[in-house]
């Protein structure tokens, strides 16, 4: 120990308290486990425990580790794989546990015997010799269970359980380039007269039962939001044939659906809209929507939006 404060601090906590600063103030925590390895950042990279013990994040006693072995117990069923898309999330937390960066630290669940246990992996090149790393990994599971729950309610409806338009924007942001990029935009037909002869229990039932039939329709990337009031929006990624079919199976499962009050039933107005540019593809699947009101209602109108590119060519 080359500091002279720490040397000093060290000898007057043994002499006057019997406490050690390494054992007993340093490395004391319960909820972390410090490790060291190579920083060759390899999968097969080993970490050795240096003190404490792998069963604080729920894993079986044992003096070293695969960090890949973190990985195969990888848990995807969480609010942010949920919001990123699985597969995003999952290349995040591995992005992050690879990087050239000299200090990286990353959140992630995994399940140990069964159960979710949240950890963050903080990791640094040792200073004295670069070839190693220390590895800190914590338990922070009390807090994370908390703050996951709050996530989830601020990219929720919460009556639907569907995204909410917070939700929508990221999405779109991030999303709006993807092969076969499609905006759907819905709205239940006559909702309103319904909601307020029926009362608002029914309208809510009647949304829930329309939420329910675009949830069975959504996958990890493909999602439906809730836009507010009667209004959904759908971000899809398949082909116009594919498109199509679905909205023609929204279209049919949506006339399924009764007022609890007065049995009448429901219909919806689409508009969607194919493009490979982001700007206003939902106002004009918004305006397709209203012209298929204008129409009739009860159906959609799909067209294909191309850049200035696609038409020269």
């Amino acid at each position: 120990m080359n500091n002279p404060y720490l040397n000093h601090v060290s000898k007057t906590l043994k002499e006057e308290f019997n406490v050690d600063v390494v054992e007993d103030i340093l490395l004391v925590r319960k909820d972390r486990v410090i490790l060291y390895g190579e920083s060759n950042l390899s999968e097969d990279n080993i970490l050795y425990v240096i003190t404490g013990t792998l069963q604080l994040i729920g894993l079986a006693e044992a003096s070293s580790i695969q960090l890949t072995d973190l990985l195969k117990r990888f848990e995807y069923n969480n609010a942010y794989a949920d919001v990123a898309g699985k597969t995003d999330y999952y290349g995040y937390v591995y992005g992050e546990l690879f990087s050239i960066r000299p200090q990286t630290s990353v959140t992630f669940p995994i399940l140990a015997e069964q159960q979710r246990v949240w950890i963050t992996v903080s990791r640094f090149v040792v200073d004295a010799n670069p070839a190693l790393s220390a590895y800190f990994i914590t338990n922070v599971s009390d807090v994370m269970d908390a703050e996951e729950q709050n996530y989830a309610k601020s990219h929720r409806d919460s009556l639907t359980g569907l995204f909410n338009k917070y939700t929508l924007d990221f999405h779109y942001g991030k999303r709006y380039k993807n092969e076969n990029f499609h905006v759907m935009y819905l709205d239940i037909d006559n909702f309103k007269e319904v909601n307020d002869h029926d009362g608002h229990v029914a309208g809510d039932q009647c949304l829930i039962a329309f939420s329910n039939i675009l949830k069975s329709y959504s996958n990890d990337h493909k999602h439906f939001y809730r836009n507010g009031g009667d209004e959904f929006v759908g971000l899809l990624f398949d082909t116009e044939d594919h498109v199509r079919e679905m909205a023609e199976g929204i279209l049919s499962q949506v006339r399924q659906i009764q007022s609890p009050i007065s049995n009448t039933r429901m219909t919806v107005s689409m508009g969607i809209v194919q493009a490979d540019m982001r700007q206003d593809v939902i106002r004009k699947a918004d305006m397709l929507l209203y012209k298929a009101k204008r129409m009739g209602k009860n159906q959609y109108i799909y067209e294909i939006e191309k850049t200035r590119q696609h038409e020269e060519a």
